[in-house]
């Protein structure tokens, strides 16, 4: 239980810090991810990452956004991994839901560390991105840290609770896009199940986020996620 408290205290109290209580337009989405790890030779060093969202935003009334996001993989241990990546990522609507289509291309570097403590099972994800937006002024550099906590249910380890924060930082301004400093915070907490390849994950999400300078939102979601290491 003390595994619990902590996991929810690590991941709410930055959100609801980020998420002060103000009047902001507000959202209910749906969000479906699968990602897949598939080795690129026996030792499993080197591994070609694939990633697929859909995000159905204005109440579930209409795509807000699609993510296509693949990478190549490298572990350097069991702990610790890198990544180097490219993400197509188009958004249909801005923040009051106007439609404002724009391609987004990205690049992004990671790095990934795992570690156990407190009796759960850790991950800390620090991922730069530069992202090239139509009809902005230049390039929009993005830093993301994500820390994720599991805690298994059963000794085996199939099945259990879950959640993260990710905090999104903006570099530098660009005109009618991005502007720099607090981006978003995000958080996710649900249950997760482990079969095969397989780990299926189900869960709420809570996102505070400036889209395009001041431009503030507070949206819900729900999210449905596979993913798979082969």
């Amino acid at each position: 239980m003390r595994a619990i408290q902590c996991l929810l205290v690590a991941f709410l109290i930055p959100f609801l810090v980020a998420s002060k209580a103000v009047a902001v337009p507000t959202d209910f989405q749906d969000w479906t991810q699968v990602t897949a790890l598939i080795p690129l030779e026996e030792s499993r060093k080197y591994e070609l990452y694939f990633e697929a969202q859909t995000r159905i935003g204005d109440d579930w009334q209409r795509m807000e956004r699609v993510i296509i996001r693949p990478a190549l993989w490298y572990n350097w241990d069991k702990n610790l991994s890198f990544a180097l990546g490219y993400a197509w990522a188009p958004g249909f609507y801005n923040s009051h839901y106007y439609y404002d289509y724009r391609i987004e291309n990205r690049l992004w570097q990671q790095v990934l560390y795992k570690h156990d403590l407190w009796g759960l099972q850790w991950q800390h994800r620090v991922r730069q991105e530069e992202r090239f937006i139509e009809n902005t002024s230049g390039t929009s550099n993005r830093l993301r840290y994500l820390v994720r906590g599991s805690y298994a249910l059963d000794d085996a380890k199939t099945y259990g609770l879950t959640g993260y924060n990710e905090l999104f930082i903006t570099y530098n301004t660009t005109t009618n896009g991005p502007q720099s400093g607090f981006d978003r915070d995000r958080v996710f907490f649900g249950p997760y199940y482990v079969s095969g390849p397989g780990r299926y994950e189900f869960g709420y999400v809570g996102e505070f986020a400036k889209h395009f300078g001041n431009n503030e939102r507070y949206l819900s979601a729900i999210l449905v996620s596979a993913n798979y290491t082969f």
